[in-house]
């Protein structure tokens, strides 16, 4: 991590949109470790400053249209960067007792950021692949073997396999959901067994239209994702982000059929949510 934070500020002092933003992640993360509410909105209304700033300067700059190989890394880091602060300041209330956009809608949002990011990447995979920051990534010192992980690819099974058991009760929806949590099982594999946040770009979309009727298998689902999150990665804002999902969820999800008590039980006691 130490090797990506410091080539994103070395690009930072080069391109004054990616210093915005950077500024923006900051100012998030000193709100989500603040315990006063006067410290938390002070926080969030800086980092929306600039936030906004940075995709000002991005457009004026035009920095997405005029892409070349040299922009190539800040443009990434930029919309990496701005997809996380997304999520995290959609997830921070500004004020004690606001109430915040619906949980599905903010993923959904983050998911079109990550698509963006996807499809950029696969549109210059020649410039991708001999980037700076392809390299940092694929690092010795950034990447992590998966034995010894808190939660092994039997574990991930486990509880893939309980979910599915609930859902079989509902025979016309298991094999929809049985291809997401598949798709679950391979974003767990595909990082090495660090991350699922790539669950977001393989996830079909209908998953979220399931989720925003209120379908319990999908809202659960979603709930053990953000679970995963916290679980799984060493960085500040999956940890928070993904407690801050199962928060949200657990009111949608309170008093729902109670074979599904076990896995939500499951999901309080990772991201240490307490009284639920």
């Amino acid at each position: 991590m130490e090797l990506f934070r410091d080539y994103t500020v070395e690009q930072a002092l080069q391109h004054t949109y990616l210093m915005d933003i950077v500024l923006a992640f900051t100012s998030l993360h000193s709100a989500s470790n603040a315990s006063e509410a006067s410290a938390v909105h002070e926080h969030v209304a800086a980092a929306l400053h600039y936030q906004n700033r940075s995709i000002t300067e991005f457009n004026e700059t035009q920095s997405l249209v005029k892409i070349s190989e040299e922009s190539f890394d800040p443009v990434c880091l930029m919309t990496s960067l701005h997809t996380v602060a997304t999520l995290v300041a959609a997830l921070t209330p500004a004020t004690p007792g606001e109430q915040l956009e619906p949980i599905v809608e903010i993923v959904k949002r983050v998911r079109t950021y990550a698509l963006c990011l996807m499809d950029m990447v696969k549109g210059h995979r020649v410039w991708a692949e001999k980037s700076e920051l392809k390299r940092i990534t694929d690092s010795p010192t950034v990447l992590r073997i998966e034995e010894g992980h808190s939660f092994s690819a039997d574990q991930m099974r486990e509880l893939t396999d309980a979910i599915l058991a609930n859902i079989d009760l509902d025979d016309s929806e298991t094999p929809f959901f049985r291809t997401t949590l598949e798709q679950l099982e391979k974003s767990y594999a595909n990082n090495n067994g660090r991350s699922v946040i790539s669950w977001l770009v393989l996830v079909e979309p209908i998953f979220f239209q399931k989720a925003e009727l209120g379908e319990t298998a999908a809202l659960v689902i979603l709930a053990c994702w953000g679970t995963l999150s916290v679980i799984l990665e060493d960085i500040w804002w999956s940890k928070y982000a993904g407690r801050r999902i199962v928060e949200e969820l657990s009111s949608q999800l309170n008093g729902c059929d109670s074979r599904w008590n076990g896995i939500m039980q499951w999901c309080y006691k990772q991201a240490r949510i307490h009284g639920l």
